[in-house]
């Protein structure tokens, strides 16, 4: 009788720690849950958007942005004939910039260090167009304008950055950096293949590490021993936060595991609309993939058109989406309507996880790609507008958020 009274007790208290714990992981993300919903419900609707591709002028988008948002970045902007086009998209970067830290602030402490690492794509641009810049000879003072703000690189940070004379300058300026060591070896090459061999050696450089990071090669190796064994006594004291992240694991993978995989594909696909050569296509590829193992990368790489190397995925996720899309792209030769479709598939698997994983940081995720979408789709349809595109064309550019379906 004592023993059933104890197993009984036993089992009651591991429910009470199991809640405990639970609860404990939980309640940050209902804080963090609470405020990207009511940031959700501030992003302009795909409607909106249609109604500013169909607006006479520029001026009358900024007016219909004064509701919102983007109107105190917006506000020094001369409205009249001439609307400085540069100075508008600096404005709205500007917006997505300021947003991106405040989402920050509201993130669990414990996974800052994960959304930074998402957010160095800015960064990630920024280099790239200082690489671009001193291949170019771009005077030092132009190239700060060329540049987006960042939310986690102070603004002397930029500006440094900026002012790099040369390529070993700007190497010293990346060591101990995930680039450090692939841009060191690109130098190599430069000479002989060019600009293009830098920028994606950058690409590789950033994606990989952040591919690395959130398979958890780093979680494993915090609870080993000196001599690469597991370590009970490090697992006991990191419990709680070990059990955290493995929780994230999963959504992290699915979520960028997709954004690795049509990064890949657009490379290539953009490779084989060059006519590049299937070793020259597979030296930015970023590897290992997350659905396309390097076999069927390497294949799509072989192939002799860009309709062929779609079909070689059509067994995938990807294939189907990529599907509707293809005749689009035959129609006009444009890569562009098969990356929209990426796009907006890659907004649908942010919108699901976020959905069914909704104490975590799939929401947090989707507010990113969300915020990120109706930015570019502003810059797009005012830079398109500013060049007197016709309203239809301007809609065909468009990322559209799919429709949640259960």
């Amino acid at each position: 009788m004592i023993e059933i009274i104890v197993i009984v007790f036993g089992i009651i208290c591991g429910m009470f720690a199991f809640v405990f714990i639970s609860t404990q992981r939980l309640m940050p993300y209902v804080y963090c849950g609470a405020k990207i919903s009511a940031w959700e419900a501030r992003l302009l609707l795909e409607s909106r958007m249609f109604e500013f591709a169909d607006a006479a002028k520029v001026s009358n988008i900024l007016a219909g942005l004064d509701d919102t948002g983007y109107r105190t970045y917006l506000t020094d902007i001369p409205r009249d004939e001439g609307i400085d086009i540069v100075a508008v998209e600096r404005a709205l970067n500007g917006h997505l910039s300021d947003s991106y830290r405040e989402l920050l602030e509201a993130v669990p402490e414990k996974d800052k260090p994960t959304i930074v690492k998402l957010f160095k794509r800015i960064d990630l641009y920024n280099l790239k167009t200082v690489v671009a810049a001193i291949h170019n000879k771009v005077p030092k003072e132009k190239r700060l304008k060329e540049m987006l703000p960042s939310s986690i690189m102070p603004q002397g940070g930029l500006e440094m950055l900026a002012t790099v004379g040369d390529f070993d300058a700007l190497l010293e300026f990346l060591k101990g950096t995930e680039y450090f060591d692939a841009f060191s070896a690109a130098l190599e090459k430069y000479k002989d293949e060019g600009l293009s061999i830098l920028l994606s050696t950058l690409d590789k450089a950033y994606y990989s590490s952040l591919w690395s990071d959130v398979r958890g090669k780093k979680l494993w190796e915090d609870v080993l021993d000196k001599e690469g064994r597991p370590s009970f006594r490090k697992i006991t004291r990191n419990i709680r936060e070990t059990l955290a992240e493995m929780a994230q694991r999963p959504i992290l993978k699915k979520i960028v595991g997709y954004e690795i995989d049509a990064v890949n594909i657009k490379t290539i696909l953009r490779l084989k609309r060059d006519g590049a050569a299937p070793e020259e296509i597979m030296y930015p590829i970023i590897l290992p993939s997350y659905e396309l193992d390097e076999k069927t990368l390497m294949w799509m790489a072989e192939a002799k058109s860009v309709q062929d190397a779609v079909a070689g995925i059509s067994h995938t996720n990807y294939g189907p989406i990529l599907a509707k899309a293809l005749p689009e792209f035959e129609a006009t030769g444009s890569l562009f309507p098969l990356e929209r479709a990426l796009d907006e598939g890659w907004l649908k698997t942010c919108k699901w996880m976020s959905v069914a994983k909704i104490f975590s940081l799939a929401p947090v995720l989707m507010y990113i790609r969300l915020k990120e979408s109706e930015v570019k789709n502003l810059r797009a349809i005012i830079r398109l507008k500013a060049d007197r595109v016709e309203p239809e064309k301007i809609k065909e550019t468009i990322v559209r958020v799919p429709r949640f379906e259960l």
